[in-house]
């Protein structure tokens, strides 16, 4: 990683942050300590201590930051100085070379000189050029692939694209996609998605010979499926059945090819694309038999989970309710029970025509069926609670709203709530606090109906028993509680800096001191301060970091 190609491998939205803490002049005593190592304070809700050290053409060979962030990347505060070292060598010069500018000032047999060169040293150069020369008007699907295949052939090491790689690698399929960008959609709807379609087969090919956690390859993969979906809603034409018929043989080895590679979502997504034809002309019949032989294919068969196929089924689902068949619809509704999202889709659709005792039964159901998928079993007991809001079903939805609270669903706590007469409501909130209490799930709720009921003292107990949490909940407790606060705030950080064993604990552990000193006061920080150095004369790097404190 270089100071100039930052975006290439920290991840846009750390990159995004490191920016604007660079634009709203966070960073601070920006140094070079010795020749390339570089030292600056960020500052913000906490101030940060960054080092990043540097080769001398800019290379990042190493770089440390007092945040807790714990990622292979660069963390935002990182970036910040690194962008600020960058304007600090634009300002006061640098000794590296600006090959453009140089280029620049040459004259024409200067340059021509330097070009053949390059064409007798460099075979890429001639590949290259010999590509850019040949146009790419006549690109046709062979010459695509072509292309694709020479810069992942350039960029491969014995037979693996390394993750530094993978821009070269892709060079060819951004000259592919230059060129289909370029295409009207009116006229060339067709070659747009056959160009596309290769795009995707190549990298999807690409993903398995590459380290690709930057992602861009499958980057490139959902776009070109986006632009395959652009271009069958955008086709020019009236469709007819043979047009319809030559797509889906166009996409078939295509969807057959992402079940058997199984690494994107792009047989679904090409199905899904594909089938917004279906509303402009009488193709059910064409739709449902097509997607009866992807489900048939040997591809689909081998798959160990039935995630895809119940997909599929799901568009059979949709053409024939597009059709309006309302008796195929509920035959295909008993067939294909055992498929969540197809009794999914038979609930919703009771739901919408009021057919509450359906919906009820239907739900009951499908949570016998799903009772060990905590997920599924959720989604069908909401269902049925709205289908008892239909019927006004009073005490059916205080007992699931009642459920729904104790995992934490603060929806359904207002629910309840307004459901409860107002007499019967404190002893209902005592019982479902009473079961909080020893559900983690709903942790956060429980503190915030505590908070919401103005019931301090337990709130005051929670952070004897967790004496983290007055980090976050004293600005509710100080007015009425300041010593327990005092108390229980300089035991947590008591409790940080017993644990602490290097200078980095310590730092940590004097930022709570400064959130500390905010909530309580400077007097009552600066009496901490002084039993800790009292309680710890011989931790050296804890009395240094006490004495950044005091300093400011």
């Amino acid at each position: 990683m270089n100071l100039s190609n930052l975006t290439t491998y920290v991840p846009a939205k750390l990159y995004k942050r490191g920016q604007d803490y660079f634009e709203q002049n966070f960073v601070e005593q920006l140094t070079e300590d010795a020749p390339n190592r570089w030292h600056a304070l960020v500052t913000g809700t906490r101030d940060y201590e960054v080092s990043i050290n540097l080769t001398k053409d800019g290379t990042i060979v190493g770089s440390y930051c007092t945040c807790p962030f714990e990622s292979d990347s660069l963390c935002k505060h990182e970036v910040a100085v690194c962008l600020a070292i960058q304007e600090h060598k634009k300002e006061n010069g640098s000794t590296a070379v600006d090959v453009l500018t140089q280029l620049k000032a040459l004259k024409k047999g200067e340059l021509l000189e330097i070009l053949e060169e390059l064409v007798e040293k460099q075979p890429s150069v001639q590949l290259y050029l010999t590509e850019k020369f040949a146009g790419s008007s006549d690109m046709n699907e062979e010459k695509a692939r072509r292309t694709i295949r020479k810069s992942v052939s350039r960029a491969s090491r014995r037979g693996f694209i390394d993750w530094d790689r993978t821009d070269q690698a892709l060079e060819g399929v951004w000259e592919v996609q230059e060129l289909v960008d370029g295409l009207d959609p009116h006229h060339d709807a067709e070659r747009i998605v056959r160009l596309n379609l290769i795009i995707i087969k190549e990298c999807t090919e690409m993903l398995g010979i590459a380290d690709s956690s930057s992602g861009d390859i499958s980057s490139v993969i959902y776009e070109s499926l986006e632009k395959v979906d652009d271009a069958l809603a955008q086709w020019p034409e009236n469709l007819e059945r043979a047009t319809v018929e030559g797509m889906l043989d166009l996409l078939y080895p295509h969807i057959l090819f992402g079940l058997e590679q199984d690494m994107t979502d792009a047989p679904s997504i090409l199905l899904e694309a594909v089938l917004q034809w279906n509303e402009r002309g009488d193709f059910a019949d064409k739709f449902y038999d097509f997607i009866e032989k992807m489900i048939g294919s040997k591809e689909m068969q081998n798959k160990s989970f039935d995630y895809e196929e119940e997909r599929f089924r799901r568009c059979q689902l949709r053409v024939l309710q597009q059709q309006g068949d309302v008796e195929a619809v509920e035959a295909f509704y008993v067939k294909h029970h055992r498929y969540p999202a197809i009794r999914k889709a038979q609930i919703l659709q009771a739901l919408v025509a009021g057919e509450y005792e359906k919906v009820i039964r239907l739900c009951e159901e499908s949570e016998g069926l799903d009772a060990n998928l905590p997920g599924l079993l959720q989604d069908w007991k909401k269902l049925r609670f709205a289908a008892y809001e239909g019927m006004g079903s009073t005490a059916e939805m205080i007992d699931l709203s009642f459920e729904f609270a104790l995992q934490g669903e603060g929806e359904y706590y207002v629910k309840l709530k307004s459901l409860v007469d107002a007499e019967q409501w404190p002893e209902k909130l005592e019982a479902l606090l009473a079961e909080m209490k020893t559900s983690p799930r709903s942790l956060l709720l429980f503190l915030e109906i505590l908070i919401d009921e103005k019931r301090l003292e337990e709130l005051l107990d929670y952070c004897r028993t967790d004496v983290s949490a007055i980090e976050h909940l004293y600005p509710h407790l100080l007015a009425d509680y300041p010593h327990e606060v005092n108390e229980i705030y300089t035991t947590y950080i008591y409790r940080l800096i017993e644990r602490a064993s290097n200078r980095k604990a310590y730092w940590t552990a004097c930022q709570r001191i400064k959130d500390f000193q905010q909530a309580l006061g400077a007097e009552a920080a600066a009496g901490l301060i002084e039993e800790l150095k009292f309680m710890y004369p011989k931790r050296k790097a804890l009395l240094d970091e006490l004495g950044k404190i005091e300093s400011k």
